[in-house]
């Protein structure tokens, strides 16, 4: 299924007005999740980032390199480690489809394996290479894939803020390790600035934040994001730099024939 495009009308109506309450501008949860979805309105991206992992006294630190791509109904990315040397050369690749009657396809490649291993949807809520992080919640996610609905319009940092509730449809369930999302999205950014995680018992699992928001070729981007696990000492810092945006990054690097090179 195509992205939904909001009416022109509707998205000036909610930029331009001083009034940005979601009642004033009759946006639905679905309409804001939409424009979170295409608030990244670039073709490709590229940028690096360093993953600080703290779980008690023990400290990691991960450097990477990310490059993204969307290609009509399907989002290519490509995340490669750099560091720390028993970790060098690992990768992820996900291909992420807009339709949600398609499988979305994630592979692995861990040099000391030298084996490319492909992941099924289940395996998103693994950890992300030991960190705070589920895999899932560094892929890009279609907004087909979840029930939306408004909550109500509140403050973060200063921030106004809608707040809305995500869960996953029943074709999506057994993909995610959660039973619902919380995600209160800026309402100038388009970007959420903080998501709380409940499992399917509603018990809260943990909390991302996002800060360092910056424009970069008219395009807002977050420069770091905290996730927090509730009831533990564990948390882990990504924190991004270099971004750049529709440089024209070569596709064949997307293609999991090319992992091993």
């Amino acid at each position: 299924m195509k992205r939904i495009m909001l009416g022109a009308g509707l998205i000036m109506a909610s930029l331009m007005s001083a009034d940005l309450s979601a009642e004033s501008t009759g946006l639905s949860g679905r309409d804001i999740a939409v424009m979170v979805n295409e608030a990244d309105s670039s073709k490709d991206m590229h940028r690096n980032a360093v993953m600080v992992i703290e779980r008690g006294k023990q400290k990691l630190v991960r450097r990477m390199e990310m490059w993204s791509m969307h290609s009509g109904e399907e989002r290519r990315s490509l995340i490669r480690f750099s560091s720390p040397a028993d970790i060098q050369d690992s990768q992820f690749l996900s291909w992420t489809h807009e339709d949600v009657k398609k499988d979305d396809d994630l592979w692995v490649f861990f040099p000391s394996e030298n084996m490319v291993r492909r992941i099924s949807g289940g395996g998103k809520k693994s950890s992300f290479m030991r960190s705070s992080f589920a895999l899932e919640d560094i892929e890009y996610r279609s907004v087909d894939a979840d029930r939306h609905e408004f909550l109500r319009e509140d403050t973060v940092n200063n921030r106004r803020v809608w707040v809305i509730e995500s869960s996953a449809i029943e074709e999506k369930a057994a993909e995610t390790g959660y039973g619902r999302r919380v995600v209160y999205v800026d309402c100038e950014y388009h970007l959420p600035v903080k998501i709380e995680y409940y499992d399917t018992h509603d018990r809260l699992l943990k909390t991302m934040l996002a800060g360092d928001f910056r424009q970069i070729a008219g395009i807002w981007s977050a420069g770091k994001m905290i996730m927090q696990e509730e009831g533990k000492n564990s948390r882990t810092l990504m924190q991004y730099t270099d971004v750049s945006y529709n440089q024209g990054v070569d596709s064949s690097i997307f293609e999991h024939s090319n992992l091993k090179r």
